[in-house]
């Protein structure tokens, strides 16, 4: 978890999420077959899920808002350059809980900036990547009932980023989620004991396929000690200084609010 300020948390987020594309690409030039995981993603996203999902994180750009900005700053990109899909969908049984891998296709576009007037690769989005681009990574979504519109919050625990092929963003997810993610340690709240109000690194113990991961998995339980009975999900980090936390220790997720149009909320009613 990340210790210091917004500004710092998402600079050293960026950088993590920069190792993670290029630890994903040494992965790829190694297989010769991408292995989209089809025996897993097997599940049907429900059509006014993906009506809702796509519409948030297209917002959730257009407002500049975490990784999902578009940073027209930056880049000669419009929203209308970028085509949203959805590389898998994960349902809990009860369809109280939902993951769902969110990518983007989008040109290799140039920047606002010449940072090198030798090599033009230099000066793009993606440099010496593709024409054309795909990025994937993961959201978590909860609510109390199957009636009502789902709770987002990104989960960047693996990201594919910059690669030429949406079977080779899904590749990435589906080495992490299916085979990597039970080994994955986070740190987490303790509740209760000795070590009450302390941060410990924990395993999660259950890949996404997993029979339990739904309702064993550390993930789905609540912090109400630090994070005023939050999901660890629901939080960038903890302002933690090395001493037991109480209540004003975490630092949740801010979403911008949206105005969801009624064609689409009214598919929950």
């Amino acid at each position: 978890m990340l210790k210091h300020s917004l500004l710092n948390k998402i600079y050293l987020l960026g950088i993590l999420l920069a190792v993670l594309s290029l630890h994903a690409c040494s992965q790829l030039a190694n297989n010769e077959k991408i292995e989209t995981y089809d025996q897993y993603r097997t599940q049907k996203i429900e059509p006014r899920d993906s009506l809702f999902i796509l519409y948030t994180v297209r917002e959730w750009g257009k407002q500049e808002w975490w990784t999902w900005a578009i940073r027209t700053d930056m880049y000669k990109v419009k929203t209308e350059d970028i085509t949203y899909f959805i590389g898998g969908t994960f349902y809990s049984p009860d369809r109280k809980k939902m993951m769902v891998w969110v990518g983007k296709k989008i040109p290799n576009v140039a920047t606002t900036t010449l940072y090198d007037k030798k090599d033009t690769n230099i000066n793009k989005l993606c440099p010496n990547g593709a024409d054309t681009i795909y990025t994937l990574s993961a959201l978590i979504g909860i609510r109390d009932s199957i009636d009502q519109i789902w709770k987002l919050y990104p989960f960047d625990n693996e990201v594919a980023d910059c690669f030429d092929a949406k079977d080779k963003v899904i590749n990435i997810l589906g080495q992490y989620y299916f085979e990597k993610m039970k080994t994955h340690a986070m740190y987490r709240m303790v509740q209760s004991g000795e070590k009450k109000g302390q941060l410990e690194s924990t395993t999660y113990d259950y890949n996404l396929q997993d029979k339990g991961f739904w309702d064993k998995c550390w993930l789905w339980e609540k912090d109400t000690v630090g994070a005023n009975n939050l999901y660890p999900f629901q939080l960038k980090g903890y302002d933690y200084k090395g001493i037991k936390c109480d209540t004003k220790c975490a630092d949740p997720y801010d979403p911008p609010v949206i105005n969801y149009p009624q064609e689409i909320l009214k598919l929950y009613k």
